[in-house]
């Protein structure tokens, strides 16, 4: 006897069957999976890091930040496959590792510069930090930190507004969002929120554009908080860090030091990516990866 065609199954995974290809759909899940991503490693690792002033304390908190950081991965990786039926490429470490060795290189130089440029304009005093204790740490929680937010900003948020309306669209509603993802944060200002997006909103956006790889962005990110923290002992987005090679302060307009939100509000700063992205850009349409401006609703 013929067969009858059997009747679709409920539940959420039939949901995700229906609407997967939907950009704003997949926007949603992936937030929710990686917040939820988050969450669970605090929860898991968090009783395992002993209170400071402990021995233990630096050594426990750079690996339970380096779990989180795997855990984002992993659950970024297993909604690629079982939302998009794809392998995640843009996250592969074989292909990636190289790039997070030269991202967290230019960072690291392009904080330095901006340094160096506040030095030689008489405006840094250098003070004794607290010495390598620690770094290992603060570099572990920078990293944590960067995984996070590049996996939702860039391999999420830009990724699936480029496939829906192009490249154009996806640098300028990313670097915005990126920006004011930081509007809360400590001694921010108007400033501060636009400095944030035209620096690293647009320089990591064109990253992913050139390499579509999330780990240039990852090293980009990582090193130059690193830098701005860790080396110079300065605010990262209004944060400060308590682990520092070295302690500066800065003398003179918040509109050329970056005030309390820290050197990346400068101008100086913002000058320097600017260029950066100028370049970057101007590399990623030469390379033919910048895709024309488009608008559909349903993805591949």
């Amino acid at each position: 006897m013929p067969q009858r065609p059997s009747a679709p199954k409920g539940g959420v995974g039939a949901w995700l069957d229906r609407f997967s290809h939907l950009a704003i759909v997949r926007l949603m899940v992936f937030v929710v999976v990686l917040i939820a991503a988050l969450v669970a490693s605090k929860l898991v690792s968090n009783p395992f890091v002993p209170k400071a002033p402990s021995p233990l304390h630096q050594t426990a908190l750079a690996l339970a930040n380096l779990f989180s950081a795997a855990l984002l991965l992993g659950a970024y990786a297993l909604t690629v496959l079982r939302l998009e039926k794809r392998p995640p490429s843009e996250i592969d470490p074989r292909s990636g590792a190289g790039l997070l060795v030269l991202g967290g290189a230019a960072g690291f130089g392009l904080m330095s510069l901006v340094y160096l440029a506040l030095w030689a304009l008489g405006r840094v005093t250098v003070l004794p930090g607290t010495g390598v204790e620690g770094v290992i740490a603060a570099l572990a929680a920078f990293f944590a930190a960067a995984m996070l937010e590049e996996l939702v900003m860039r391999a999420v948020v830009f990724r699936l507004v480029e496939e829906a309306t192009g490249t154009t669209a996806a640098v300028i509603i990313s670097a915005v969002l990126f920006g004011l993802l930081h509007a809360a944060n400590p001694g921010a200002t108007a400033v501060s929120v636009g400095a944030v997006a035209l620096e690293a909103g647009v320089l990591f956006a064109l990253a992913y554009a050139l390499t579509r790889n999330l780990w240039l962005c990852i090293g980009l990110h990582t090193g130059w908080n690193f830098a701005e923290g860790s080396l110079f002992g300065a605010q990262v987005s209004g944060a400060p860090t308590s682990q520092t090679l070295v302690r500066t302060t800065l003398a003179g307009p918040d509109l050329l030091t970056g005030g309390t939100f820290g050197p990346e509000a400068s101008l100086i700063a913002v000058g320097l990516f600017v260029v950066a992205s100028a370049i970057l850009g101007w590399v990623v349409v030469r390379r033919a990866r910048w895709r024309p401006r488009m608008f559909r609703m349903r993805l591949a």
